[in-house]
């Protein structure tokens, strides 16, 4: 399982992702390393195809089955649909099912 993390500098929602993808891999005894993937600039992020920081690709697929569709690469805060409302970090749930996805499949 090829796991990546993405970002840019100065992202504040980069290490509270992190984080939870750690705490998501424990709890489903995932032991792979993660990728961090600094993102420096417009150009890199449409090399990239970066939709935001902080953005999780699990196997090459973002872990919001509906972005992966998405072109709109940028250097930009990621926001994400959370049960309490709009947040900068991914709900922990969204990261656990796209892990878990990845595992059956696997």
């Amino acid at each position: 399982m090829k796991i990546e993390l993405f970002y840019f500098d100065g992202c504040p929602n980069h290490e509270p992702t992190e984080r939870l993808l750690r705490e998501a891999m424990v709890e489903l005894g995932i032991d792979t390393a993660i990728n961090a993937v600094n993102i420096a600039d417009d150009d890199d992020a449409r090399v990239r195809k970066f939709l935001g920081s902080p953005s999780i690709r699990i196997d090459g697929r973002d872990i919001e089955i509906e972005e992966n569709e998405s072109t709109a690469y940028s250097m930009r805060c990621r926001v994400y649909h959370a049960k309490t409302g709009l947040s900068g970090v991914p709900p922990k749930q969204l990261i656990r099912d796209a892990l878990a996805k990845a595992l059956k499949e696997s």
